[in-house]
């Protein structure tokens, strides 16, 4: 009984031990991401993106400190003096004293500008544009991070599938030295087929590392704009070809009207223009007024009265700076520089913008044909590697010739694949480029289509 109930237990155990390291194998699977997943984490957790959004943190305390200056300020003061010598007056009836020696004050000031050449309110119009400015900066960072996502993303499903080419090679180039080997012992081959195996073979292998390392290469940097700490993942997606149509003058105006980057560029320069305006107010005189409420002890008489008096007193300041040591004319051609500068930054950005359209377009068209001409030599390859395949097994020629035409079908394979990877990037840079994804270039653009189609 006890060896029945002995036996039983051991079973038991050994299920859980299987139960438990079924499930710790599936905790440790990798986690396996799509593009949108990479481009959901890269948008929460990227660098770039992050300190972007906190430029609209930036942008909301300069929005305070601008409006700061149009706001009453009210300060508070006290203070204690300590007078080592009491000072007396001779009088007939004796001395009496001038001062005591402990000496306290306390008080409140309520200022308020009124008028400062404008430099209130050119600050605080400069500061609600940042505050829009900060806005179209995420846009446009985050339009940096999401290519560069794709572009990576492109080229790992890249670089995995030249690793699968490489692995089919190299097993292939295996068999076909063992097939050799046995023909060679067979006398069917020639020692010169045998060292062709042994060398094809040898020399798949370091393109198989070279693919490998290019994965674990492209993970790591994924992974970085990912905001991950490690590459133990693995992703999930084909480099399907996602055909597109558009004219370039319809790209271009969609670029200047899309792109975050020109919309940027023109908020600085009005941003510089405020600064100009904030800059020349030291031409111009400012007018503020103030109250006070104020108090001493002691309240100074004959003799001083040990005790707090308080008082009011209220009044109006204007100041005129006449001469200011060339400090405002300095502070004039600074700001007119930045302005200038911001407008010559203006139109280049959208000749910048407008060309990299156009790189992006004829990128796409390129290898929209090196697709198609790359599609024909696969098929072509292919062709050919089954020909061979057929004559080497009926021994019509030799391991050479067939092992030429099995690289020629692998390279040409991965020729396709890199050119379909490029098309992508091409995709993706034009979204870049305009500002908006194919999508919506695509639903952008139909109406117009849907226009010429039914004027036609």
């Amino acid at each position: 009984m006890k060896i029945i109930w002995l036996t039983v237990s051991l079973h038991l155990f050994s299920i859980l031990i299987g139960m438990g390291l079924a499930s710790g194998e599936e905790r440790k699977s990798a986690p396996v991401y799509s593009l949108a997943d990479c481009l959901r984490m890269a948008d929460k957790n990227n660098p770039v993106i992050l300190k972007a959004r906190q430029e609209m943190e930036v942008a909301s305390g300069k929005r305070l400190q601008a409006l700061s200056e149009a706001i009453p300020h009210l300060k508070g003061e006290a203070g204690y003096t300590y007078l080592n010598t009491i000072n007396t007056y001779e009088t007939e009836e004796g001395e009496l004293a001038l001062n005591l020696h402990d000496n306290y004050r306390a008080g409140l000031t309520l200022e308020q500008n009124l008028y400062k050449g404008g430099k209130i309110f050119a600050g605080i119009k400069a500061s609600l544009i940042y505050d829009r400015y900060s806005e179209v900066y995420l846009r446009e960072a985050g339009g940096t991070v999401v290519f560069r996502v794709k572009e990576l993303f492109n080229h790992l499903l890249l670089a995995r599938k030249i690793v699968e080419v490489r692995e089919t090679t190299v097993e292939h180039m295996e068999d076909y030295l063992q097939i050799t080997e046995k023909k060679y012992d067979q006398g069917t081959a020639s020692e010169f087929d045998l060292i062709t195996a042994r060398v094809r073979l040898a020399n798949s292998r370091p393109p198989l590392i070279e693919a490998s390392n290019r994965v674990d290469i492209l993970k790591t940097t994924l992974a970085k704009e990912m905001g991950r700490e490690d590459q133990d993942y693995e992703i999930e997606g084909s480099l399907a070809l996602t055909p597109f149509s558009g004219e370039l003058n319809d790209l271009n105006r969609l670029g200047l009207e899309h792109r975050a980057l020109i919309e940027q560029v023109l908020l600085n320069e009005e941003i510089m223009e405020q600064n100009l305006r904030a800059s020349s107010s030291g031409y111009q005189p400012s007018l503020s007024l103030f109250a006070a409420y104020e108090g001493e002890q002691p309240r100074y008489g004959l003799p001083p009265e040990d005790r707090f008096e308080f008082e009011w007193t209220a009044g109006a300041t204007l100041k005129w700076n006449i001469f200011d040591g060339l400090m405002t004319p300095g502070l004039v051609r600074e700001a007119r520089g930045q302005y200038e500068q911001a407008r010559i930054e203006t139109r280049d950005t959208r000749r910048t913008v407008l060309l990299s359209i156009k790189q992006a377009y004829l990128d796409l068209k390129a290898a929209r044909k090196v697709v198609e001409s790359h599609r024909e030599t696969v098929g072509q390859a292919e062709k050919a590697y089954k020909i061979a395949r057929i004559r080497w097994e009926n021994g019509i020629s030799t391991s050479l010739e067939l092992t030429d035409a099995e690289l020629n079908q692998s390279e040409a394979s991965i020729m396709l694949q890199e050119a379909l990877t490029y098309y992508r990037i091409a995709l993706a840079k034009l979204e870049r480029a305009v500002g908006l994804t194919i999508k919506e270039i695509k639903a952008t653009l139909q109406p117009k289509s849907e226009e010429l189609t039914g004027k036609t």
